[in-house]
């Protein structure tokens, strides 16, 4: 039989049978709609867990330590200490396969605290500062300089070449080659206004001094304006809830080596200006990220020079996910360990495949529940045609045609119940996020629960059009198999 015929005798018998093809595909279109469903709201959730709460493609490397029962300590009872996290194991662990580069990550040693904000607040809070500092590499790409220029994310202290003073940064001077900062003086305690664009003048150096750069993530906005702004708001305090674009340039002044726990153990307090640049899910979870650079000087003055060279973790960019269990197991063969954050990923992961599977098997059952609904309608089709059929056996149609013509009802039923189910799996994702748009804010709340990669929509008709071909099989070779006189007398 030619394929266009084939066509045509397969329209007719749909048209002709368009209620028994309409009931018994309810069943198919029913579980593509929850295996497109479930598929997109897991992957949604894994969007948002293993991308920005959790940084799956991140492993954070930490000092190992023993844990006695009331502490955690670095050496097992005096017998031993762990390896540092110094260059030497950062060169180390950046050399293990599957790692693309390797970043070193500092904390402040010593006390500091923060003044600031009445612009927003309406007086200036003081609070303790928790910070550490990163490689601006690690975040260059989230946070690119103006028109192509460097990011505002850098040590602006770092020395730099020039060949006049309109090559220089605000409060920079060209000297010997290279920018430096310009003189100043203070008047009564008080800046005398002397510095030019950003630059201020500090107190301590006398000298003009650019802002120090730093980011902050996400989260501390999310539970700002999720938890404590509402929370406030409910005391009878409200506070303004914050935007990033608003608080973009928000400057505040940090004392060094002092606060309300007391000071540094070594070198005089001094005070400096810090500037948010960016938000990025690479910053600390809690507190301000600064350039490494900053880090590493603070800590030589009111440390010392060995918390200078010691890092409190390294960040691991892993190229390949399916990597990560045997890369887990050569860090520790190195005798570091992973921090807790690195550890919950991997946990939560598995979680949400687990769940996600689940899901996928509960789609599954009801498109083989159809499947067999299916079967049991196109073989009461068959029964009611087989004088069609004989008739079609005696006119010189074959086996191969017979069989051919009902695989094709349950092709053109597989597809048609496929997109259907497709385009009801996709509504109902929306509708879900119109009701999650009314719930209330919380920390890391999306724009949408859902994500639909692209292999989706082909897997969903595949999906469909095998299950209605697997149940119109027996069906199939029982037309095939009869003969144009039984058919025809029986």
């Amino acid at each position: 039989m030619k394929v266009g015929a084939l066509i045509r005798f397969v329209r007719q018998n749909i048209a002709r049978s368009r209620r028994t093809f309409l009931m018994s595909g309810v069943g198919i279109v029913v579980g593509v709609a929850s295996f497109v469903f479930f598929i997109g709201l897991g992957q949604g959730v894994r969007t948002v867990v293993l991308d920005r709460i959790f940084i799956a493609n991140q492993l954070e490397v930490v000092r190992k330590t023993f844990d006695t029962g009331l502490t955690q300590s670095s050496s097992f009872f005096g017998l031993g200490a762990t390896r540092d996290l110094d260059e030497a194991a950062a060169l180390e662990l950046s050399r293990l396969d599957a790692v693309r580069a390797a970043y070193p990550k500092m904390k402040l040693t010593f006390p500091t605290r923060v003044s600031g904000g009445k612009r927003i607040f309406g007086k200036d809070i003081w609070a303790e500062l928790i910070a550490d500092g990163i490689e601006p590499a690690l975040v260059a790409a989230e946070l690119p300089g103006p028109d192509g220029g460097p990011s505002p994310f850098r040590d602006r202290d770092a020395p730099t070449a020039c060949t006049s003073n309109e090559t220089c940064e605000d409060g920079r001077t060209c000297t010997g080659g290279v920018c430096v900062a310009a003189t100043c003086t203070f008047v009564d305690g008080a800046d005398a206004g002397g510095c030019p664009g950003r630059s201020y003048c500090a107190q301590d150096s006398g000298r003009c001094e650019l802002p120090i750069p730093v980011v902050a993530s996400h989260h501390v906005l999310e539970l700002y304006n999720g938890n404590l702004a509402t929370a406030l708001a409910g005391a009878g305090k409200p506070v303004p809830r914050l935007s990033k674009h608003a608080l973009l340039g928000f400057q505040v002044d940090a004392t060094f080596g002092q606060s309300f726990l007391g000071r540094a153990s070594q070198g005089e307090p001094m005070t400096r200006r810090l500037e948010l640049v960016g938000f990025t899910d690479k910053a600390i979870t809690v507190g301000l990220t600064m350039p490494i650079e900053y880090v590493k000087r603070l800590n030589a003055r009111f440390s010392g020079p060995a918390a200078a060279s010691t890092y409190h973790a390294i960040l691991l960019e892993v190229g390949d996910q399916g990597q990560l269990p045997a890369l887990s197991l050569a860090i520790k063969a190195a005798g570091f360990d992973l921090a807790d954050k690195t550890e919950r990923a991997e946990q939560a992961g598995m979680l949400i495949n687990v769940v996600t599977l689940v899901f996928t098997l509960v789609s599954v059952l009801i498109v083989g529940i159809a499947a067999v609904n299916i079967s049991h309608t196109f073989l009461m089709n068959v029964y009611q045609r087989r004088r069609e059929i004989g008739v079609l056996r005696a006119v010189g149609a074959s086996r191969a045609d017979v069989r051919a013509l009902v695989l094709g009802e349950a092709l053109v039923l597989g597809v048609l119940g496929g997109l259907s189910g497709a385009l009801l799996g996709v509504g109902a994702a929306r509708a879900a996020d119109l009701l999650g748009g009314r719930l209330p804010d919380f920390p890391y709340k999306p724009d949408t629960f859902f994500a639909f990669p692209a292999w989706l929509w082909p897997a969903a008709l595949g999906f469909a059009v095998l299950f209605c071909l697997v149940g119109a099989f027996f069906p199939a070779n029982a037309a095939a198999r009869l003969e144009p006189a039984e058919a025809l007398t029986g």
